[in-house]
């Protein structure tokens, strides 16, 4: 086999070489030419055993290069094999007219194009002389066509036709079994799909670009439908924008407060491009997450914000003063004589000391102020100057309910609080931390200036 020669005429480098390795693996020696002018200049000081050439080629096509062939007598009876697509049956014509001995056909079966050749080898050593050439006059698809070739050369491309054509036949049975079997598949992975929808427990719509529902699952009527209403072509039951993750905030058709969770793909339904979003139901970790929260961030005993919640509530609080333009003032107060409370009335006593104080600080000053526990008898508090008198109005009554705790609570200790109060401009570098603590310098000095009096007073009397 080492002798058999073949000369490989294609155009396409990608394809002449898978097919120039398929062949030198059986043992044929190869040669490769890109076109029907090169393989015409080849065949001028070399007889291949076989010409194997595509019809597509630039400069001369597979049908031109088979007729200039069979014109030189030197390779009138070397066997010819044209690759085509056989999308036109007028190329068998063609094939014939032009003198070729068989064809194939591509995308081509590697096994089933090496027994193609080592038939056409065959069959070319045995029937060597191939005897005398008949002509004929055919007239197919409009058009005349002279075909010269032997009665041995028409057997062999139609038999070659005809082998073709069961091959492609037993290719489309495999081909239509798998897509049967693709086409069954998808059938149950749609019913997979649309029971999975249908029975999960999260609320799942389905919706195109202009917010009309596709597909709304039952959870999902249960949450947004109160006379179990068909939502399939009305609009969205949710004016937010639900395209992207989010937590929303809503209420169901009761009236009742429901928290979201909301997780959106875009997906393909019914040929078309689509959004779909899960809505799951996460009312009660959201509760259970904003007790938590508050938890956290409250002091115990008064109620009021601790420390940290101090800490991050402030920086927000400072954020929308500069966002609006406002200044801010911090007060800090410390309870005066709580520890002889405690020491002589007792602790009980002492935490009732504390919560009063908490109580006057809530009625003295803004809702929209924030109020804090520091810790032991420390208070703060800061809030937004969007009026000049704001501040000293508040302290003002901070003192007066003090004095009228003291006159009317009936209580077994005496209220009293020195303060210190900063301002704290919009437009500061400095941090809520050291304007805190240079109100709380304010507040000691005030302090001490009171024990002072005290103890003069205490000396002259």
């Amino acid at each position: 086999m080492n002798s058999i020669r073949i000369l490989l005429v294609e155009d396409s480098i990608t394809q002449a070489m898978r097919l120039k390795y398929v062949l030198e693996t059986e043992g044929f020696h190869v040669e490769h030419t890109s076109n029907g002018v090169e393989a015409l200049a080849f065949l001028e000081h070399t007889s291949p055993d076989l010409i194997i050439s595509d019809v597509m080629m630039p400069k001369m096509n597979g049908f031109e290069l088979c007729r200039k062939i069979r014109e030189n007598p030197a390779h009138k009876d070397t066997p010819i094999m044209l690759v085509t697509t056989l999308s036109d049956p007028t190329d068998v014509i063609r094939a014939l007219e032009a003198g070729a001995d068989n064809f194939t056909t591509k995308p081509y079966n590697e096994d089933a194009l090496i027994s193609r050749i080592r038939y056409i080898l065959a069959n070319a050593e045995i029937r060597k002389p191939r005897g005398s050439e008949i002509g004929i006059e055919v007239f197919f698809a409009g058009k005349k066509y002279f075909i010269n070739s032997t009665r041995i050369q028409m057997i062999d491309f139609l038999l070659s036709t005809y082998e073709s054509a069961i091959q492609k036949n037993q290719e489309l049975f495999v081909s239509n079994n798998k897509l049967k079997e693709a086409l069954d598949n998808i059938i149950i992975l749609q019913r997979n799909y649309r029971q999975l929808l249908e029975t999960h427990q999260d609320a799942i719509f389905v919706y195109d670009s202009n917010n009309i529902v596709r597909y709304a699952n039952p959870a999902a009527h249960a949450v947004f439908s109160k006379d179990s209403k068909d939502l399939t072509g009305a609009p969205l039951p949710i004016e937010e924008d639900i395209s992207t993750q989010k937590e929303i905030e809503i209420k169901d058709p009761f009236g009742n407060i429901m928290y979201l969770d909301v997780r959106s793909v875009s997906t393909d339904w019914d040929n078309e491009a689509m959004t779909l979003s899960v809505l799951r139901d996460i009312t009660e970790s959201m509760r259970l997450r904003k007790e938590l929260e508050e938890i956290s961030l409250t002091d115990d005993l008064t109620g009021l914000y601790n420390r940290r919640g101090f800490n991050i509530l402030s920086e927000r609080m400072a954020t929308l003063a500069r966002r609006q333009k406002n200044d801010i003032f911090i007060l800090f107060a410390d309870m005066d004589r709580l520890k002889w409370i405690n020491d002589t009335l007792g602790h009980l006593e002492g935490d009732a000391a504390i919560r009063g104080m908490a109580s006057i600080l809530k009625r003295s000053f803004r809702e929209s102020d924030l109020i804090a526990r520091m810790g032991g008898d420390e208070f703060a508090v800061m809030g937004l100057i969007n009026d000049p008198q704001a501040p000293s109005q508040l302290i003002e009554r901070l003192y007066s309910l003090i004095e009228e705790f003291n006159a009317t609570s009936g209580a077994t200790f005496k209220l009293s609080v020195s303060t210190g109060i900063e301002r704290m401009p919009y437009t500061s570098s400095f941090s809520i931390e050291e304007v805190l603590h240079s109100a709380d310098n304010k507040m000691y000095a005030e302090k001490e200036k009171r024990k002072l009096a005290r103890g003069k007073m205490n000396a002259s009397s």
